[in-house]
């Protein structure tokens, strides 16, 4: 099927040869009738992420960066700045849940469509690129927010064959999509990915993910920044699949336009190069964690309390509803599934820790789905 996304992919084959797949994630993605044009996350859409699952989900996050708003002496105004913010489900979380006194929330997108949606949530002001916050009436941020952004940035691949490394590019067969190895030559982000794959394997080069960490590291004068994503340390934790009508697509190449194009995080390249560009790295801790330590266990036996009074009081049908959203909600924190994301915290030197983050870092002991290492 003809889609404009499939045919400016062609269009670019046609032109140069093979692409890089991080030009064609560019292009299927971000480019004119790309899967991001209209929002395609929420219940209607494609897929759903935490804050979709349960408005807990930001009312921990909230109390989350309250903290993170003290530690910086509760400037006023506090400047959040979040970038993929989407349909605004998590923006309007986060507003009912910090307030809109003295906070201004700017709700970064590249979709035109997103930011339509985002300009009509009252306290919200969409801006097209992280730098457009850094203005004389906004400032520049206290706290940039990514939530299930990372994983979506345009990144190369790099797979392991019989004849050494090759860069997996794209090209075409008349109007079919296929991949194209090619020799990676002399590029050392390339060398680097592909040191220590096993025959078959693949690793990928997030280019877009390292270049948001530089775009934060110059918008940040003295503040933190918080990336919740899924992926692991020292691998993605995931290969390059597709995403389309809230089930997995394995192959990328599938309907250019028509569905998402993701791969896990490696945090601790992530990690790397905050550090290389100025900005503190704090450990890595899972959803978890996070979320165990910012009350969610308290939350939990609250909802089964108020279950128990709705049946006491005869009130079956509310006692079902306490019920199947408390059920919801344990997808926030559950190891095996969304639990299983990976918190960074990131901020500008001198900054220290928030409480919630040292609660959630794992003990010497811990098994590794407690901390770093969750499946």
């Amino acid at each position: 099927m003809s889609t404009p996304a499939r045919t400016a992919i062609l269009d670019a084959i046609r032109d140069r040869g093979p692409i890089s797949f991080a030009e064609y994630m560019e292009l299927a993605l971000y480019g004119a009738g790309g899967f991001y044009e209209v929002p395609p996350v929420g219940a209607e859409g494609d897929f759903v992420t935490s804050p979709h699952v349960h408005p807990l989900f930001g009312e921990l996050l909230g109390r989350a960066i309250a903290e993170l708003r003290s530690e910086l002496g509760d400037p006023a105004p506090f400047r959040i700045a979040e970038v993929g913010a989407g349909d605004g489900t998590l923006a309007i979380q986060l507003l009912g849940a910090l307030g809109t006194d003295g906070l201004v929330y700017t709700a970064v997108e590249r979709s035109a469509g997103a930011r339509d949606l985002l300009a009509a949530i009252v306290g919200v002001t969409p801006r097209e690129t992280l730098a457009e916050t850094e203005t004389e009436t906004e400032g520049d941020p206290h706290l940039i927010l990514a939530h299930e952004l990372l994983d979506n940035l345009p990144f190369r691949r790099v797979r392991h064959t019989p004849d050494g490394p090759r860069e997996v590019r794209i090209g075409s067969i008349g109007d079919r999509l296929v991949e194209v190895l090619v020799d990676p030559g002399t590029d050392a982000d390339l060398a680097r990915a592909a040191a220590g794959l096993e025959p078959g394997e693949e690793a990928v080069v997030p280019d877009g993910a390292l270049a948001f960490v530089d775009d934060v590291a110059a918008a940040l004068r003295r503040g933190y920044a918080l990336v919740i994503d899924y992926g692991d340390l020292g691998s993605s934790g995931g290969g390059t699949h597709g995403y389309r009508d809230h089930r997995v697509v394995d192959d990328p190449l599938d309907m250019p336009g028509e569905g998402d194009i993701t791969a896990g995080v490696d945090f601790s390249v992530i990690a790397h190069r905050a550090g290389a560009v100025g900005l503190t790295a704090f450990p890595v801790v899972t959803q978890h964690r996070a979320l165990m330590a910012l009350g969610f266990e308290e939350w939990v036996r609250s909802e089964l309390a108020r279950q128990v009074e709705l049946l006491d009081e005869r009130d079956g049908l509310g006692a079902v509803r306490a019920w199947t959203g408390r059920s919801r909600a344990t997808l926030l924190a559950d190891p095996a599934s969304l639990g299983r994301f990976k918190w960074l915290l990131l901020a500008t030197p001198g900054l220290p820790a928030p409480a919630w983050l040292e609660t959630a870092a794992p003990e010497a002991g811990d098994p590794p789905s407690a901390g770093y290492d969750a499946p």
